[in-house]
């Protein structure tokens, strides 16, 4: 059987990462510790992390049963042309990472809200999952594979895909999952 592994990437909590399992149950995870922080992705004039150093450095690490591998932190990302990414993944490939960072109410300096953190971490997670099986961005703002350049558009969103999407989803899981076409 192959797993989609959830890596943490820093200072997670277990608790957060346990309750957006149970958002995502319909999946089967693993989890992977790695307290290490990806300095080799720090860029210092941006004071950020480039998404594309650490994909490509959990590409060579990928675990023997691993369909897919979302690594998690808490650090802020960016790419060469935007300012941040909520997340990243490779195009019909095996990894992505996602940021908690601007996700966490006390980015925008409001009160912590865990549950809120959790629902928009599993959504992100799902987007970039969804990229890693080869779905691109949906024109439909309530759908998982929305375009969220803002937190606001991630919150509108609802946790799962739009009917076209999860139907291009699963037959993609089916393929991957049983070789069929």
């Amino acid at each position: 059987m192959k797993y989609i592994y959830l890596k943490e990437i820093g200072d997670i909590k277990q608790a957060l990462l346990g309750n957006v399992i149970k958002i995502l149950d319909f999946l089967p995870f693993k989890l992977i510790e790695d307290a290490n922080y990806p300095v080799f992705a720090f860029e210092p004039k941006r004071n950020q992390y480039y998404a594309k150093k650490i994909i490509e450095k959990m590409v060579m690490e990928l675990p023997v049963d691993c369909e897919k591998l979302i690594g998690i932190t808490d650090i802020d990302l960016c790419t060469p042309v935007l300012t941040f990414v909520y997340g990243e993944a490779q195009l019909g490939g095996k990894v992505a990472v996602v940021s908690m960072r601007r996700l966490r109410q006390s980015f925008y300096s409001l009160p912590e809200d865990n549950a809120l953190l959790t629902k928009r971490l599993a959504k992100v997670i799902i987007h970039e999952l969804g990229h890693c099986y080869g779905l691109v961005h949906c024109n439909d703002t309530r759908c998982a594979m929305y375009l969220s350049n803002n937190i606001v558009s991630i919150d509108n969103k609802k946790g799962n895909f739009c009917f076209r999407c999860e139907e291009f989803f699963n037959k993609k899981i089916r393929k991957e999952n049983h070789g069929q076409k």
